[in-house]
């Protein structure tokens, strides 16, 4: 459990304007009293100048108006301020709270479904370059090094991988092109064409329609054969290795 003090900075200021605005009504309010007294009692003393009582009230109360400043004034500050200290200190031991750290949220433990899912799409994603793997060898092309082979060499093997390999693609996905034109061919892209089928290139500015020179033709699937898997097997594996027993 952790304690944590918030600030206690507004408090402070609002309790010191307060403490502030009492003082000075107490000392005004004493003010006034002074002066109220001392008026009615310079009236009282040019009515009867003879009562020696009234003529001693008078020289008090001017005497204390004489010290309202100096040391009353002072007096009633530093009271607040004493006041205000103590609300303060009292305030600030009311303002701590305790704040009990929220429990850390466990990850919900996935279910077998949600895991065999997974898998399926892993396995799904390889699918394709399986088939072009078993088919046309074409992982094997790619990590065989070149450079010890003669362009002849490389042509003919590149043949049979071709082919294999388009054979491959037609059965699962069979590609055509997007576009009917050849590389090369003027078109123009009318208004509201398709960004994801369409890809401008070059000095694209203004709006629709352009006149643009095609440098590909792009591809789309005519179809998506998904594999239905069965059995538990590992998702990274793209070909078994073969192994031909003697």
């Amino acid at each position: 459990m952790d304690t944590a003090k918030p600030s206690t900075r507004p408090v402070l200021v609002r309790v010191v304007l307060f403490n502030l605005l009492a003082a000075l009504c107490v000392a005004g309010a004493a003010l006034w009293g002074l002066r109220t007294a001392a008026a009615r009692i310079a009236q009282l003393v040019q009515a009867q100048p003879d009562i020696t009582e009234i003529k001693s009230l008078a020289d008090c109360l001017a005497s204390i108006s004489s010290g309202f400043w100096p040391c009353f004034l002072p007096a009633v500050i530093l009271f607040f301020a004493v006041v205000a200290l103590l609300t303060w200190l009292s305030l600030r031991r009311t303002c701590t709270t305790r704040i009990v750290p929220a429990p850390a949220k466990r990850p919900a433990p996935s279910s077998k479904k949600d895991e065999e899912k997974a898998a399926t799409a892993k396995r799904t994603y390889l699918h394709l370059i399986g088939i072009l793997q078993k088919e046309g060898r074409l992982l094997d092309f790619f990590s065989e090094d070149l450079s010890q082979y003669n362009d002849g060499q490389i042509g003919a093997a590149v043949r049979s991988i071709h082919e294999n390999c388009k054979k491959s693609l037609d059965g699962q996905i069979k590609p055509q092109f997007v576009l009917d034109a050849q590389e090369g061919d003027e078109i123009e892209v009318e208004k509201g064409f398709d960004p994801n089928t369409l890809k401008l290139v070059g000095n694209v500015t203004g709006e629709p329609p352009f006149k643009g020179i095609v440098r590909h033709r792009g591809w789309r699937a005519r179809k998506v054969d998904l594999p239905t898997f069965s059995g538990h097997q590992a998702t990274d594996i793209i070909a078994p290795a073969e192994v031909e027993v003697q």
